[in-house]
């Protein structure tokens, strides 16, 4: 069975970071989300796909080629304005013509093979019009929800409904089978989500195929660290370490845990990291730094001495100044982040953390959480940021700035604060 992986969309919500990098692109655990999904994919038997591309899909076609780099075969559909979810299905229709059924797989989902395997088996031998995986969740109001029967039968589909609207935690989990007459309602209804609704309302059998394990997808900035805790525990907890002959680890350093240290390498003394933790090519680890669990960092990254990094994703070519501390945080490429800098990841009192996504305040699902730093950022020394703020694309921020706002690209940054004066009286003189 052939899939088609849906890629083009533009993900507004994760700004700053799509500004350079569509997407699927973006790097957890070491390789692009796109790049684990067709793994999974592959150790499913799945070999064929189609891939829609749109935004940035220049980008996603070079990473991908033809897929003999990842040992499945490749085609794409080209999206020429990114419309809808609907659109990025209808641009494939030429080349899925011929197939039966076929998957639609988001480009932004994070399971295991067994995923694609199990719902393939309940599409065929349960006769289904078509198969939705879902699974449960904490938080349905981020999710398309489907309402079911004792059978797994889907009854009603509600896209991020609204506090008096869950009537169900199972979460729409984005891989679907579908037989190929879907095209056809597509074109008239322009919408999945009304698609499947039409059809379980015409009387077709519509099954969920539920997942009790745990699934990530990376809609929101702060589901990035969530998805690289998913893929380190997933290829490093429990299964020991991987160090490359050419990593220079000088003693006396520590290294707990299972950790994953590429080609040259370079840890200095007295500094300490803590799997599960993935240290890409040619990065420097100054003296006396702490890395912690579940922190990623890219190629040619320099940490400098003192600095301490906590479950954060650190892009490649980005320079950490010494004594600074990075919580919980998602940093672009090329970024330089000045000595002193604090990435605070826990609020004043307790109170939830809040971030801006796409003008629109929103709570974030995380007791901890950071800033998110597009590329090619700079802060200055002694910079402080506020949990959920986030700094655009080339920004710059001056010293000593505490941010609590998001800061637009192409924008500098800086506190304004006034000198006051006041005459003294003349000193006396100390008795001796």
């Amino acid at each position: 069975m052939r899939a088609l992986l849906l890629a083009g969309s533009e993900s507004k919500r994760m700004w700053p970071l799509v500004d350079t990098c569509p997407k699927p692109l973006l790097d957890i655990g070491g390789k692009p989300v796109i790049q684990w999904i067709i793994e999974d994919m592959r150790a499913a038997g799945i070999r064929d796909i189609v891939v829609s591309v749109g935004y940035r899909g220049d980008q996603i076609q070079e990473f991908l080629g033809r897929g003999h780099n990842f040992g499945v075969k490749i085609e794409y559909a080209v999206q020429k304005e990114q419309q809808s979810v609907a659109d990025s299905i209808l641009v494939a229709k030429e080349e899925l013509q011929g197939e039966d059924a076929f998957f639609i797989v988001n480009a932004d989902i994070l399971g295991e093979p067994t995923m694609f395997r199990r719902a393939k088996r309940h599409f065929k031998d349960l006769g289904a019009e078509a198969v939705v995986s879902l699974t449960l969740t904490n938080t349905p109001q981020f999710y398309g929800i489907a309402v079911i029967d004792e059978r797994a039968r889907i009854k009603q589909l509600i896209e991020k409904p609204q506090p008096s609207e869950i009537q169900s935690r199972y979460a729409v989990a984005g891989i679907y089978v579908v037989q190929s007459t879907i095209f056809d309602l597509l074109e008239k209804t322009k919408d999945l989500t009304s698609t499947f609704q039409q059809l379980i309302d015409n009387g077709k059998e519509v099954f969920g195929s539920v997942w009790e394990r745990d699934w990530v997808e990376i809609s929101h900035p702060w589901d990035l660290i969530r998805g690289n805790r998913f893929v380190l525990d997933k290829v490093l907890t429990g299964k020991g370490s991987f160090i490359a002959a050419s990593a220079d680890v000088q003693q006396p350093s520590r290294i707990e845990g299972s950790v994953h240290i590429s080609e040259g390498v370079v840890i200095r003394p007295h500094s300490t990291i803590r799997g599960p933790t993935y240290i890409g090519p040619n990065t420097y680890i100054g003296n006396n730094a702490l890395v912690r669990e579940y922190t990623a960092l890219g190629s040619n990254v320099i940490v400098g001495f003192g600095v301490e990094i906590k479950e954060s994703l650190i892009y490649n070519d980005t320079k950490i100044g010494r004594l600074c501390f990075v919580g919980d945080s998602v940093v672009g490429q090329n970024v330089d982040i000045g000595a002193g800098a604090q990435l605070v990841n826990i609020p004043v009192a307790g109170e939830s953390i809040s971030s801006n996504i796409q003008g629109h305040p929103e709570v974030v699902p995380r007791q901890k959480y950071g800033a998110v730093i597009g590329d090619n950022a700079i802060l200055s020394p002694n910079v402080s940021v506020h949990p959920g703020v986030k700094i655009g694309t080339n920004s710059i921020v001056l010293p000593g700035t505490i941010l609590s706002e998001d800061v637009p690209a192409n924008t500098e940054a800086k506190t304004t604060h006034k000198v006051a004066f006041r005459e003294l009286g003349p000193r006396k003189e100390k008795k001796t």
